[in-house]
């Protein structure tokens, strides 16, 4: 059966193939005939060679390779052991070089068919393969099935043949890629041991799950065969940093009509296990659980409010009536006694959400009854509920203090809505006569105070989109006043800042006093499930279809799981009917939407020390709230949130310069973590006292709006916060398509003579250039260090320099699944490109951080002594990576050129010929630009 030289099919490769990790992939895949070298041990042409179509013809009398076949080689070409040849095996070793540029634990997969030497009886000695256990290793390790992947059946020669039919498998080998593998060449080998066996592909996934199985054996196809080949190193854009248009800057109709869709599909879901379990003699079970969830809910009654729409649809299930009014009426008894107790525990008071929720719990079910046309009628059990209740509001409401004995105004504090909720309740209930007018006096002040006079709300994510703001729209939709929601101001103000600070990932912005979600390091903020129906009320009310494409993004982004981040469960408001709004399709921003802004709030002028809303002020003032930096509404599109607010309730006031909020292609990248208050746990400008090591400071961390030793940490920084900072002017814009930019300027900076400006240029590809100016007045007394910082989360902390450190593996979080092919992970490099003479640069824990003491932190900062009269400019950058490979030689190709006072230049090396520069100016916004690199 031998052959000549000029037999063999000569595809063989031309040079030392090196196959490099793509961009962003979670792989290498690469074709088995595209090997690096191959070393034959008995003869020029034994052991593996490349073949195509009708190469020849088997003894058993099949093709190699067929012109047909349901599962053909990639490419039409397959390596085979060749059975034409000497029939031992180990006849030849095939080296692959393979370079990658994630360090992680990678599953073999790899793809092969099984050809027939002569005989019939099976697969059995035409079935195995020899290959390295681990990179760098001798090909040792036995691999090999006779497993068909179309089928349960074993593969036959004659009743299940495959003979070219090149199905995929999992080899349950892993390989280990350190930090120190990464950008390297690693060999992986095979070497023949049976003849009769061709490798057509391999694949090196991070991704241990892949289906290999067919059609004909799981009802669906494989996943391997959507992962393209790895690119041949230096065939490809090899830069550091990721193309300007590497993620879009808006989605397009497909991709929200998909999410749109797979979002309705979830809210069917629901309604049809709903209609089964009724079909199926249910109800009861149904009705049980929404009164559970509702007796689970201390503020939102989305359960309660769903409950009382499947009830008085048409639609629905209006025959489970008498069942819920009964259930109501019960549950309403229940919660009248626990109220009373609560109460008289208080000594008769109602002052605080102690008192207020049991009472809101006990009023909700009277709304439900009403709703459902119980609560005025003489039939017996709706009378006596109805007496109970009256009496109730008689003897513990009406005329008590300080919310129900007159007109009650508000500065807008989430407690104070609450207790106004009850009495919007009694209000609503007892319309049209003239009992309980104290009750009725407070609740129609209150209203035209949030309306009209001034509203804001508490200073964080979540707390206005389950508690105060979100029930003001409740009310306005229980008593039909959405038309005075809609020209309110105030109302508008709190709509759209809510909706600006959701993210174009879909995940909310962190500030102020946030909540998160934790796992292995990673981080998800939540602004709660109740902000999608807050938002829908939105678009209802303001025609803003800008609201419903966020509702969307956000409600999707949730339902997600992220890595070790679990999904949510889908939180179901049916109230009132159509609020999903599911007539509507391809809800998205107008044209003329404005990506970056500054989000106003307002506050006292000259009430509550400037800190916080008077009761019914109307001498306010418009103040920073927030500035908003992004380039695109895309969820892979980069967004920046810098938190400037330092009124009402839940505010950080030390929080004046910080990127709390920096994320791209959904990953944060330095998003500050937890609650922490103080100015030197944020990505920030920050003065320590000269005495402290920068930028730690002995006094104990409180968290935002939290009880505290607030005099101790002013005796040991001496300053104050809320009034340590005097702002002159801030805001945010475009500057390109491409950029846009944020900046605040303090003419006092946490202590007296000196200044801060802060300026950020955030560009489409995820980079954010950092200007910082300090400055000293000459009679600045001294005894400071200024400078920067920023947060190093030490679970992703892999490797530092001199003036940078590199953060990997954060997780994407986006409103859609990877494709699987998908990287599930960024890599960040920050650095300082320029600080001032003398400045010191440090990595190192803060001792006094609750974060730094369990070490799951360390800051990364750049100061100096304050000296009067002088200042100095710090240029950091914020770049997600594309590669990691040779990040001394790109950080060295960053160049600053300070024409102070005029301007700073900053070039980032970009492709070999250009490089991207940003120039910021003393007095307007930066610039950007592509520069030839000759220029």
């Amino acid at each position: 059966m031998a052959k000549s030289q000029t037999d063999i099919l000569a595809k063989t490769p031309t040079e030392q193939l090196v196959f490099e990790q793509d961009l962003e992939a979670n792989y290498i895949a690469f074709e088995a005939e595209s090997y690096s070298e191959i070393t034959r041990h008995n003869g020029d042409n034994d052991g593996f060679n490349i073949v195509g179509i009708d190469a020849f013809t088997s003894d058993f009398g099949s093709q190699v390779l067929p012109q047909h076949s349901e599962f053909p080689a990639s490419g039409d070409h397959a390596l085979i052991a060749d059975m034409r040849f000497s029939s031992d095996g180990e006849q030849s070793t095939v080296d692959y070089q393979l370079v990658f540029n994630t360090p992680g634990t990678y599953k073999l997969y790899y793809r092969s068919s099984l050809f027939e030497r002569g005989g019939s009886e099976s697969y059995g000695g035409e079935d195995s393969f020899y290959a390295s256990p681990g990179f760098g290793e001798q090909p040792d390790k036995k691999l090999g099935t006779r497993q068909s992947q179309d089928s349960e059946l074993e593969s036959h020669p004659i009743t299940n043949p495959q003979e070219g039919k090149f199905f995929w498998f999992g080899s349950g080998q892993k390989f280990v890629v350190t930090e120190q593998d990464v950008g390297k060449a690693l060999s992986f080998k095979v070497r023949d041991r049976e003849k009769g066996i061709a490798l057509d592909r391999f694949v090196f996934s991070l991704n241990h799950d892949l289906d290999v199985e067919e059609v004909g054996r799981d009802g669906d196809g494989n996943d391997l065969d959507q992962l393209s080949n790895s690119p041949i190193m230096g065939s490809t854009n090899t830069s550091n940093i990721f193309a300007m248009d590497y993620v879009p800057y808006y989605e397009d109709d497909t991709e929200i009509a998909r999410r749109e869709n797979e979002l309705f599909a979830v809210y069917d879901s629901f309604l049809d296990e709903i209609q089964q379990a009724n079909a199926a003699g249910d109800a009861s079970a149904i009705i049980e659980r929404f009164i559970e969830e509702n007796n689970s809910q201390t503020g939102v009654k989305s359960s309660l409010r769903t409950l009382v729409t499947l009830v008085t649809e048409e639609s629905f299930y209006p025959e489970w009536k008498n069942e819920v009014v009964k259930r109501f009426q019960e549950e309403g008894e229940l919660a009248r006694l626990e109220a009373i107790r609560v109460i008289e525990k208080h000594e008769g008071k109602i002052n605080d959400l102690a008192q207020v929720n049991p009472i809101r719990h006990y009023m909700d079910y009277a709304w439900g009854l009403y709703m459902l046309g119980e609560f005025y009628s003489d039939a017996p059990q709706v009378f006596a509920f109805r007496r109970e209740f009256e009496n109730f509001v008689t003897t513990y409401i009406e005329g008590t203090a300080p919310y129900y004995d007159g007109p009650y105004f508000t500065g807008g504090y989430n407690k104070h809505v609450t207790a106004m909720d009850i009495a919007s309740t009694i209000t609503l209930l007892y319309k049209g006569t003239t009992q309980y007018p104290m009750v009725k006096e407070a609740f129609h002040a209150f209203w035209y105070n949030v309306t009209q006079m001034s509203y804001d709300g508490d200073n964080s994510p979540h707390y206005d989109a389950g508690t105060g703001f979100h029930i003001i729209l409740n009310i306005a939709l229980r008593h039909g006043k959405e038309d005075e929601v809609i020209a309110s101001e105030h109302l508008l103000r709190m709509m759209d800042r809510m909706s600006r600070t959701v993210m174009s990932s879909g995940q909310s912005a962190k500030w102020g006093k946030s909540t998160e979600k934790s796992a292995q390091g990673q981080m998800r903020v939540s602004a709660s499930n109740n902000l999608p129906w807050v938002l829908k009320v939105g678009y209802r009310l303001w025609d803003n279809p800008f609201y419903l494409y966020v509702a969307r993004k956000y409600e999707s982004l949730y339902l997600q799981s992220h890595g070790a981040i679990t999904a949510d469960d889908y939180k179901v408001d049916l109230w009132p009917l159509g609020i999903d709004a599911i007539d509507i399709t391809l809800a998205k921003p107008r044209p003329e939407d404005v990506l970056s802004r500054a989000t106003p709030r307002i506050t006292s002028c000259c009430a509550q020390d400037g800190l916080l809303l008077g009761r019914g002020d109307t001498n306010y003032v418009e103040v920073q709230d927030k500035l908003i930096v992004s380039t695109g509404h895309h969820p892979r599109a980069p967004y920046l949130l810098m938190d400037l607010s330092y009124t009402q309730h839940k505010a950080a006031h030390d929080h004046r310069s910080g990127i709390d909020t920096h994320i791209f292609n959904g990953s944060h990248t330095v998003s500050r973590i937890k609650r922490w208050s103080e100015a030197n746990k944020n990505n920030d400008i920050y003065i320590n006292p000269l005495e402290y090591q920068y930028p730690n400071a002995p006094y104990q961390s409180k968290e935002v709006s939290a009880p505290g030793e607030r005099e101790h940490f002013d005796e040991v920084m001496q300053y104050t916060p809320s009034h340590g900072y005097v702002i002159d002017e801030y805001g945010a814009g475009s500057i390109a398509p491409e950029a846009a930019y944020g900046f605040v300027d303090y003419s006092r900076y946490q202590y007296s003579g000196v200044g801060a400006k802060r300026q950020v240029a955030l560009l489409h590809n995820g980079i954010t250039v950092v200007s910082d100016t300090i400055s000293a007045a000459t009679t600045y007394a001294g005894g400071h260090n200024g400078g920067v910082l920023y947060q190093v989360l030490t679970e992703f902390k892999s490797d530092s320099g001199e003036n940078w450190v590199l953060l990997r593996g954060q997780q994407k979080m986006l409103p859609q699944a990877l494709p699987i092919s998908e990287k599930e992970t960024l890599d960040t490099l920050v650095l300082f490109a320029s600080v001032p003479a003398g400045a010191e640069i440090s990595l190192a824990a803060n001792p006094h951080d609750p974060e730094g003491k369990n070490g799951n932190r360390e800051w990364f900062s750049a100061h100096k002594p304050l000296v009067g009269g002088e200042r100095g400019n710090f240029i950091s950058l914020i770049i997600p990576l594309a590669s990691t490979n040779n990040i001394e030689r790109f950080v060295g190709g960053i160049e600053v050129d300070e024409q102070h006072p005029l301007s700073t230049i900053v070039r980032i090396p970009y492709t070999a010929q250009q490089q991207l520069q940003v120039t910021f100016y003393d007095q307007q916004p930066p610039s950007f630009e592509y520069v030839n690199t000759d220029e």
